[in-house]
């Protein structure tokens, strides 16, 4: 992930539940940069908070990360307004050395993903259903909780089910139900059972080491082999195909998303490549994030029509 003996580390974070694909990071001594797309950066700065708001009573010991700006090569950086008892000289400093950690890793995009433990919820049979969160490794994994799985796709992006659609159900109503999303959570909420077991695991290449934090005591210490885990955040495979119906549905639409992930096989890159062409304009923003692609003529299609839709706008 980063040079040996350099303080600059280099990685990839994947954004679960929903999954939102994945968050480049650049990291330094003082500082972190984050970015969703490969172009532009949240600049990130490690300092000591004020007591107070506009304390006069110092600073406290410990150093949290203060939102400094937003870099881009094209538009240079645009800092955010500041507590003025901060550091800010020395906030400055820290920014510039980030920001030129961020121009020297452009040419890696997309930057390898870290190791993660993953918080997964289980099918009755207390098998990995739906990726839940992750977490760096020394994380305080009881600090994140136990949240519930989320399908996304509200707002200003629904998910539309081509199968819900083809009866008759709405993707939302006036009412401000997203009756798609909805329908996908219950399933996979019944999949899961009213006892809704999550665990966290340590992933190996070939099996994963069941942790005891957050879990059933009987769970605590189980080893599982790799291919008990689906590639996808989501299990593709159930009993009725209704049932794999939507999830596919789902599938697709996570698709610009889903092509950030370094490890899926060729036919299934290749058949999320044809999914994401109907989402041109996530692609355009996202593919400098992938770390493959099977069919560049594919994607250049989808940028420029990306291109041609702002241009109508």
């Amino acid at each position: 992930m980063s040079p040996a003996g350099s303080d600059i580390a280099r990685y990839g974070l994947r954004r679960a539940n929903p999954f939102l694909g994945v968050v480049a990071v650049v990291r330094t001594t003082q500082g972190r940069a984050l970015s969703f797309d490969g172009v532009d950066w949240q600049l990130q700065v490690l300092a000591h908070p004020p007591r107070g708001l506009w304390s006069r009573d110092g600073h406290r010991e410990e150093t949290q990360f203060f939102r400094f700006g937003v870099w881009s090569q094209a538009r240079g950086m645009s800092r955010v307004p500041l507590n003025p008892i901060l550091d800010v000289g020395q906030m400055l400093a820290v920014a510039q050395e980030l920001i030129a950690a961020v121009q020297n890793g452009l040419g890696e995009l997309p930057f390898p993903l870290a190791p993660e433990l993953e918080l997964w919820l289980l099918d009755q049979d207390q098998a990995p259903l739906a990726l839940l969160a992750t977490a760096l490794p020394d994380s305080d994994l009881a600090s994140l909780g136990s949240p519930d799985w989320s399908a996304g796709g509200r707002g200003e992006r629904p998910f539309v089910s081509k199968l819900l659609s083809e009866r008759g159900i709405p993707e939302r109503d006036a009412g401000g139900r997203f009756h798609h999303a909805e329908a996908l959570e219950r399933q996979v909420q019944g999949a899961a059972g009213r006892r809704s077991n999550r665990q966290w695991f340590r992933r190996s290449a070939d099996s994963a080491e069941g942790l005891a934090a957050g879990a059933s005591p009987e769970l605590a210490g189980r080893h599982l082999p790799a291919t008990d885990f689906p590639a996808l955040p989501l299990r593709p495979d159930w009993p009725r195909a209704d049932e794999r119906r939507l999830v596919a549905d789902y599938l697709d639409w996570l698709a610009p998303y889903l092509l950030a992930l370094p490890d899926l096989d060729e036919a299934s890159r290749a058949h999320l490549e044809r999914a994401a062409l109907r989402q041109a304009l996530l692609v355009d923003a996202l593919w400098r994030l992938y770390p493959r692609i099977v069919d560049p003529e594919l994607i250049n299609r989808a940028r420029v029509e990306a291109k041609l839709r702002r241009a109508r706008a």
